[in-house]
């Protein structure tokens, strides 16, 4: 007896055997045994016992391939009742001491859920000494505890939910091989300090705590993160594009041959290592910003309203300057060319606040005019003056001008009506005249528009705009479902995604042919990004299978 249990202490320190309890017989070997097992944990940190199938779940037992054991009271959240479905068939390395189950080394979950119903896990805050392993689709993994890795295989497929499950180690999603790969879509809630290592394509990971470190790797095409992250790094094979939003922190690009990041992060720093990487940087978005500061909304300035209409609003000179300098600072971010996208949001918010803070400080005037004028000063505003010239020879062929009696005509016209305006006791006849009057002279002044004769660059653009016509022609069906369910089989489709990557290179390209002043250069430029992004397209494209 004493050397069949030392084989089987032997066998454990190689493949990890179940600990099984010793009589008192046995006190020596059982001692030589519990040496045995703390030195190795110490020395190694392997976990121990015997691979098990769990067969049924009971009130106080869990039955499984290698006999009927009791729960210590500390793990038998792990094995509630409630958790009975998840359990089924899974696979568990434990390790018993007088028929009780005393530590969980490593668990394997193989029940999958469905689209419709998921199948629960609640571990109650128990621990895994070990690794976790999820091995089907549709499980949500809640309160558990892993002391070593979570794994999720390749038979994840569709979708899994990690709620408030602590990992020591990493979160690691092993790769899938197969030519047609869908979308797999992780769930993360109340997941702090996560640690994730990316070896499989196609990923979205949703999560509502920053992710602290993402490491993509192999080969990986595509990863979509709805989260904030640490520290993202890039280390693949081929080609590579980020997808989603929020704001991450640095980006790491060690390896890939084109990697596009210009997804709709907030990227604060990239870090290029491998100088053989084509690195698509994020596209900065000023347009909100612009749209801001192209016209503040001032109002008049006065020291107590009383020269101020009773229908105008005004501010100190204070509440101005204030203002003013809110404004500045935006226009500041707007024209640096190396502004972050969190730095352009945050002259939004800061130029927002500034503006509540304007706007709560206005007050009306206190004088009273005889008629309306706001509908003139607003006419009188809206006048746009184009370049005077002799014969637009000095004038770009597609802008307008005149020659400056015309200009003169249209100023003397503007400057009546301000008259009328500055004038306290213009009655409601004399607006409506001069509101009249000014109409007649900006269509007059408009008529008058001629285009400038002086040309642009001569550049040939013809096999760019036949790229664009040919990138038009190749554009398929969208499959929103992400696997041509939705696409008839005899159609092509590609992923929503693929077809807005081509989009958005066709319309950068129609810019520049429709760019009267764009460089060779440049048309090449465009030329060669589409039809890369057209190369890419088109390996995208894969059979529709809806019958």
């Amino acid at each position: 007896m004493k050397n069949k249990a030392l084989s089987t202490l032997m066998a454990t320190a190689i493949t990890a055997t179940l600990v099984l309890p010793m009589s008192t017989a046995n006190a020596a070997s059982s001692q030589i045994q519990s040496n045995l097992y703390e030195t190795q944990v110490a020395a190694a940190k392997k976990v121990i016992g015997e691979s098990v199938t769990i067969k049924n779940i009971t009130k106080d037992t869990v039955i499984t391939s290698n006999g009927t054991f009791r729960v210590q009271s500390a793990l038998k959240p792990l094995f509630d009742t409630s958790n009975k479905t998840a359990l089924t068939n899974a696979r568990a390395t434990i390790v018993v001491k007088n028929g009780q189950i005393t530590d969980v080394t490593s668990l394997i979950l193989n029940k999958a859920g469905t689209s419709k119903k998921s199948v629960y896990f609640d571990g109650g805050d128990a621990q895994i000494s070990g690794d976790l392993t999820v091995n089907a689709d549709y499980l949500k993994i809640q309160d558990v505890s892993v002391d070593g890795q979570l794994f999720i295989t390749n038979r994840v497929k569709k979708a899994l939910t990690l709620d408030d499950v602590v990992v020591d180690e990493t979160i690691t999603l092993k790769p899938i091989v197969t030519k047609n790969v869908s979308w797999l879509y992780v769930t993360l809630i109340d997941m702090k300090s996560s640690n994730i290592n990316l070896e499989r394509t196609k990923v979205n990971i949703s999560s509502d705590q920053t992710l602290s470190k993402v490491d993509v790797v192999g080969k990986v095409t595509s990863f979509e993160a709805m989260s904030n992250i640490e520290k993202l790094t890039i280390d693949v094979a081929k080609d590579f594009n980020l997808y989603g939003e929020g704001k991450i922190e640095q980006i790491v690009v060690k390896g890939g041959t084109k990697v596009a990041l210009d997804s709709g992060h907030l990227v604060n720093n990239v870090q290029v290592d491998n100088k053989n990487v084509s690195v698509t940087l994020p596209v900065i978005d000023k347009k909100e910003l612009n749209t801001l500061i192209a016209s503040p909304p001032y109002v008049q300035v006065s020291v107590n309203g009383y020269d101020i209409l009773n229908t105008d609003k005004w501010t100190t000179q204070a509440d101005r300057t204030v203002f003013d300098s809110a404004v500045a600072s935006a226009k500041a971010v707007a024209n640096n060319s190396n502004a972050s996208q969190e730095q352009v949001k945050n002259a939004i918010n800061q130029y927002k606040n500034a503006l509540a803070v304007y706007q709560a400080a206005q007050k009306s005037g206190t004088k009273y005019g005889y008629g309306d004028k706001a509908s003139l000063q607003s006419l009188i505003n809206s006048v746009q003056y184009v370049t005077v010239s002799w014969d637009g020879s000095n004038v770009p062929y597609n802008s307008p001008w005149t020659t400056q009696t015309e200009r003169n005509a249209i100023e003397a016209a503007v400057s009546s009506a301000q008259l009328i305006v500055n004038n306290y006791y213009a009655t409601q006849t004399d607006i409506a005249n001069a509101i009249n009057n000014l109409n007649n002279a900006i269509r007059t002044y408009k008529n008058a528009y001629k285009y400038g004769t002086n040309g642009g660059y001569n550049v040939e653009k013809s096999y760019l705009e036949s790229l664009i016509t040919s990138a038009y022609n190749d554009l398929v069906s969208i499959s929103y479902n992400g696997d041509g369910s939705d696409v008839p089989y005899y159609s092509k489709w590609t992923s929503q995604n693929d077809w807005i990557y081509l989009n958005n290179y066709i319309e950068q390209a129609k810019s520049i042919v429709n760019n009267y002043y764009a460089t060779q250069l440049e048309v090449v430029s465009a030329y060669n990004n589409l039809n890369s992004a057209l190369s890419y397209y088109n390996s995208a494209k894969r059979d529709g299978l809806l019958h």
